[in-house]
């Protein structure tokens, strides 16, 4: 786990949005125009380089046993750190976040200038003991399939994937850049085991390759907006 996180104790600014889950690993393109989100950049901004982040929080369409305040927000979060940004001249961001980490939510602590602050810890990968021939068979295969399905963007994905990748990053990659149903992001979301969540990605791609093997799928580059 990185050790440049931005410490816990007074909570996190969470992002909700329905249907958008960020991964530890993964890019994730936003562009925000609510005042209340305007806020939260520029709060997120005054603080030091290492705390840029915030959590982009799953804005649940029902009431759910893991759900957190109202409009509930799932109670597990990836936290971004800002990669990018740019500042529009009518007060707009457009910004890049690098998923690094993922966290469970507590609590939902206050609304600060609009936007929710929750009470969180860290969520750091755990792999079984003597799981390093597991790791790397299941990558192989995990590459693999991903590769598969994706046919004629694989060469971007590749891409993404040139140099050596650890088992949990490399899950994390192919769960936030592939189309799987977001109630599956969820339940990978709320996973550290690695073993665990890269056998459970590697049954849903063999799923989605035996329904329909002749549909690519593709990787959806549209940033989300509040």
């Amino acid at each position: 786990m990185p050790t440049d996180l931005p410490e816990l104790a007074y909570g996190i600014p969470v992002f909700p949005l329905p249907g958008v889950t960020l991964f530890p690993h993964t890019l994730m393109p936003l562009h925000i125009f609510e005042d209340r989100y305007r806020n939260l950049m520029e709060d997120t901004l005054r603080k030091p380089d290492s705390e840029h982040c915030f959590a982009m929080g799953t804005q649940l369409d029902e009431p759910a046993d893991e759900g957190l305040g109202e409009p509930q927000v799932y109670r597990f979060a990836g936290v971004g750190r800002i990669d990018e940004y740019t500042r529009q001249p009518d007060g707009r961001f457009m910004l890049v976040l690098r998923g690094v980490g993922r966290v469970r939510l507590s609590h939902e602590m206050s609304i600060i200038r609009g936007y929710r602050i929750f009470g969180a810890e860290w969520q750091p990968d755990i792999s079984p003991p003597a799981a390093s021939n597991w790791e790397r068979n299941l990558g192989v295969e995990l590459k693999g399939l991903a590769l598969a399905l994706l046919r004629e963007q694989a060469e971007k994905f590749r891409g993404m994937l040139a140099e050596h990748v650890e088992l949990g990053a490399l899950t994390d990659m192919i769960c936030g850049y592939l189309p799987f149903p977001p109630e599956f992001k969820l339940q990978q979301m709320a996973t550290r085991n690695v073993i665990e969540r890269a056998a459970r990605t590697i049954s849903q791609l063999e799923r989605m390759a035996g329904i329909a093997p002749e549909k690519p799928l593709k990787l959806d580059d549209a940033p989300p907006v509040n």
